[in-house]
Parts: C-alpha cells; sequence; structure tokens
C-alpha cells in the first residue's frame, strides 16, 4: 500500500464521504431546489468511484491475507457508495419523490462511512501508531475537512440558480468550514505519529517506495510542515468566508471564489498527511 494510488484512493474516498454527509444532513435539504442535491450527489459518486478503482493495485500487492481482505472490502463498500449516490442523483433528477434520493443518499453516506473501518484496519495490520482507532479518526478529520469545502464551493454556484436564496445556508456553511480547519488540524497533527514514506521498508519494496515519492516528502516531518503551512492559508480563507457569507448580496460570490481557493489547497493538506497514513 505504499504507493501513490493509494494515497488518491484516501484522499477521493474522503471527498465522497465528507461531502455526502454534508450534503444529506445538512439544513439545505428541502429549503434549496432538488437540482443542487443532485449535482453534489453525482460529484460525490465520482469520488467513490474513482477511490474504490484507484484501490484495485495497492490492494492487490498486499500480502498479509486479514489486510488483503479488509482492503477488497473497502474497495466494494466504496462501489456501493458510488451506485447509490448515482441512484440517489439519479431520483432526484427523473423527479421521483424527493424522500427516495435523500434515503439513497444517507445509505450512500453510510456505505462511505463504513468503508473507512477496513482501511484503518489495512493501516493496523502494517503496524501504524494508535491502531484502527487513530486511523479512524484520521480519515474522518480529513473528510470533514475536504467535504465542508467541496459542499461550500457547490452551495456558493448554486446562488446563481437562486438568486433570492437566504445567506444563512452561505453562514452555515461558512461557520463549518471554520470547523473542518480544526479537523484538518488533527488530521495533520495525528500524521506526525506515523512513519515517513519507505521508513522501515527494505530490497525491491523499498526500491518501489524510493521510485514513487518524493524525495522531499520522505525527509522527516516535512509533510507535517508542508500539511500545516497549506492549512494556515485555507484557515484565513475561511475567516474572509464567514465575514463575507454574512454580508449577503454580491458578496456570496465573492465567498464562492474563496472556496475556489480552497478546493486547491485542502486536497493538498491531505495528500501531505495521508503520505504517512499507511
Amino acid at each position: 500500500m505504499t504507493a501513490p494510488a493509494a494515497v488518491l484512493a484516501l484522499v477521493l474516498a474522503m471527498f465522497a464521504v465528507g461531502s455526502s454527509a454534508f450534503l444529506w444532513f445538512a439544513p439545505t435539504w428541502g429549503k434549496l431546489r432538488h437540482g443542487y442535491e443532485a449535482i453534489t450527489a453525482a460529484s460525490v459518486a465520482v469520488f467513490a468511484w474513482g477511490a474504490a478503482a484507484s484501490l484495485t493495485v495497492p490492494v492487490s500487492t498486499i500480502e498479509d491475507a486479514a489486510a488483503a481482505d479488509s482492503g477488497a472490502l473497502a474497495r466494494t463498500l466504496l462501489y456501493v457508495a458510488a451506485a447509490l449516490s448515482a441512484a440517489a442523483a439519479t431520483a432526484l433528477l427523473v423527479k421521483l419523490p424527493p424522500l427516495v434520493g435523500r434515503v439513497l443518499g444517507i445509505g450512500a453516506s453510510l456505505a462511505g462511512v463504513a468503508a473507512l473501518v477496513p482501511l484503518a484496519s489495512v493501516r493496523a495490520a502494517r503496524g501504524g501508531a494508535g491502531g484502527v482507532a487513530q486511523g479512524l479518526v484520521e480519515l474522518a478529520a480529513g473528510s470533514v475537512l475536504l467535504g465542508a469545502i467541496w459542499v461550500g464551493m457547490i452551495l456558493g454556484h448554486w446562488y446563481l440558480v437562486e438568486r433570492r436564496l437566504s445567506n444563512r445556508y452561505m453562514v452555515w456553511i461558512a461557520w463549518a468550514n471554520v470547523a473542518a480547519v480544526g479537523a484538518g488540524l488533527v488530521s495533520v497533527l495525528l500524521s506526525a505519529r506515523n512513519p515517513v514514506p519507505c521508513d522501515g521498508l527494505a530490497g525491491a519494496e523499498f526500491q518501489r517506495c524510493v521510485m514513487t515519492f518524493a524525495p522531499v516528502l520522505r525527509i522527516g516531518s516535512m509533510t507535517v510542515i508542508l500539511g500545516l503551512g497549506v492549512l494556515a492559508l485555507i484557515a484565513l480563507i475561511a475567516g474572509f468566508n464567514v465575514r463575507l457569507a454574512r454580508e449577503g448580496g454580491r458578496s456570496i460570490q465573492a465567498s464562492t471564489g474563496m472556496f475556489y481557493l480552497a478546493v486547491i489547497l485542502a486536497p493538498a493538506v491531505e495528500f501531505a498527511a495521508k503520505v504517512r497514513f499507511f
């Protein structure tokens, strides 16, 4: 599992899980046109499918049977999450009763959350610090960071569709982003307990690892420093977003622009943190 594809799978899985939770359990349900949920659910389906596909090769390289089974289970659950999320989007687009779409979406959220458990189990089987419990906290914290920012960007764009929409929902997601920065901090700091990439490996596995990870990522706490640095920029953006969302009107467009920046930066934080996950 010491491969870039495994790290990509984790980031995509966290995008899917976090975005799905912020979509289906948000105060926006029933207050916005259901096209908003359909668009966001479609993106969740793509994230979950990409995460499962990215796990294919890394899981096949796991030698420990129990860990390999956990990896395969995570892939299956992510595919289920992708299918349910796609079904939720379709149900809303073809105008089935909205509750049908929401039930499917909640099912996708639960499947995604369930997928985090075997992913944490693979990490624990490889001797990860803190075992399954820490692995779950790291994944959950990263999901909050990525999900809040992605949903915030889509919600900001939705104000171009419903121009008379109250700014209360943008204020809600802006404050959610402030909390998400705290979750990101937890994710990065906990990653410091994990070994740097390629540490402890030997032979052919070490050579593969060295060839796939940039040297800078294998220097001491460099990944933690990078994660904290980028997270500081996201914290600054989150502060601006709260103020802009409160102002409403044209400031919503400015807030959406801030979310654009955050969407670019947030994956960098989690890539830096999750490089050390396995």
